[in-house]
């Protein structure tokens, strides 16, 4: 009897301490999910996933959704560039999604606590992650990341909470709501005065690509400025339009799309057309830094606070008066765990800062003049005018 009680007492202590090893969770679609009180191995869902899970611990990765590129890797713990790449875990689009077979093969390694998902919630998540975590026997959780107000209390404290990282969750909350709090009071004074602006995200010939109001990728953008492109009627690299088009906003400030060999921002300071706008002869136009990722976004994810930062200072240094060189290290060391040094730093923001005085007057008495604004809308209605005939004839 004394050994039936000592093996009886031995399961109950065994029983009730693999109850206290795990927890539930209620993810932003209202999915209650049982997970570890410690979590120890989590792959992320998608491209954002990825880059909102580095900044709360990169330690936590068993594997990435995308492989990383060479600009990208320098500033990735080189752990993670060996690690299993995914792919999508999850999509509201079939096509791009991981069959649940294949999820659960990848389990058989990498023991994967829970799959982190985020983003903007779905109409159709819910029952899709309780559908793919039913057939794969994984946890998936998802957390809204959407709009730059909902990072600090509703994303990093929730992520915190989930991750069991509730300290580290806190540390990014509050150091995201004390800059939006800053950005709040400073575009206050700023009120009227907003410059205007426009953020070319693609150029090819006569086909400029730009980010229009209204869209996600574009919330930066209407924040800090005027933006001049019309609502935006797709997403991803944005509207297209005519160099006419562009011509006839004449915005005060050009924000231009990082490309290898900094192409597009070459184009604009040396194409005569381009240079008949007032931005361009006034030095107004800065090339978005890009590492590792890109600051205006691509996917619009956490780095989207840095091009904040980045362009409260340049268009409105009076009212945003910090020392920028300071405060893109700061958010660097704090989000991405990378110290850069001073030559890391220029090569970042070789094209995103304004020209000292003495080279600006210089390079624009060397140019050669750019041609009258109104001219070059003339000529080019003109040349529409003349294609017109021509079809018309043909």
């Amino acid at each position: 009897m004394l050994v039936v009680l000592v093996l009886l007492s031995g399961t109950a202590v065994a029983f009730c301490s693999a109850a206290e090893e795990t927890r539930t969770f209620v993810d932003d679609v209202g999915r209650e999910i049982t997970l570890p009180v410690k979590i120890d191995a989590v792959s992320p869902s998608g491209p954002l996933a990825q880059i909102v899970l580095y900044s709360v611990d990169q330690d936590l990765f068993v594997s990435v959704s995308s492989e990383f590129t060479d600009a990208q890797a320098k500033y990735i713990d080189p752990r993670l560039l060996t690690l299993p790449v995914t792919g999508q875990f999850y999509s509201s689009k079939a096509a791009t999604m991981n069959p649940p077979e294949s999820i659960m093969e990848l389990n058989k390694n990498l023991n994967i606590d829970v799959v982190l998902d985020i983003g903007e919630a779905k109409e159709t998540m819910k029952p899709d992650l309780d559908d793919i975590q039913s057939k794969t026997g994984v946890a998936f959780a998802f957390v809204t990341q959407n709009k730059l107000e909902e990072i600090p209390p509703a994303s990093y404290v929730k992520l915190g909470e989930l991750l069991s990282r509730p300290e580290r969750g806190q540390e990014l909350s509050d150091y995201v709501s004390a800059l939006l709090a800053e950005f709040d009071t400073g575009m206050k004074e700023v009120g009227d005065n907003k410059k205007s602006l426009i953020y070319v995200t693609a150029i090819d010939g006569n086909s400029i690509s730009m980010i229009g109001k209204g869209s996600y990728h574009a919330e930066v953008i209407d924040y800090v400025g005027n933006n001049l492109a019309k609502p935006a009627t797709t997403g991803g690299p944005g509207d297209e339009y005519t160099m006419e088009d562009i011509l006839q906003l004449n915005p005060d400030y050009i924000i231009v799309g990082y490309v290898d060999g900094h192409a597009y921002y070459n184009t604009i300071m040396t194409d005569p057309m381009w240079r008949s706008l007032s931005a361009v002869r006034n030095g107004n136009v800065y090339e978005a830094p890009y590492g590792p990722y890109s600051w205006m976004g691509g996917p619009p994810s956490i780095q989207r606070l840095l091009s904040m930062i980045w362009l409260g200072n340049l268009m409105y240094p009076d009212v945003f008066d910090y020392d920028i060189d300071y405060r893109v290290k700061e958010f660097y060391t704090l989000f991405f765990r990378y110290d850069l040094t001073d030559a890391e730093l220029d090569d970042l923001m070789v094209y995103a800062k304004p020209a000292p005085a003495s080279a600006s007057a210089q390079a624009t008495t060397q140019a050669p003049p750019a041609p009258p604004l109104f001219g070059v809308l003339a000529g080019l209605a003109a040349a529409a005018a003349v294609a017109g005939r021509g079809g018309r004839n043909r």
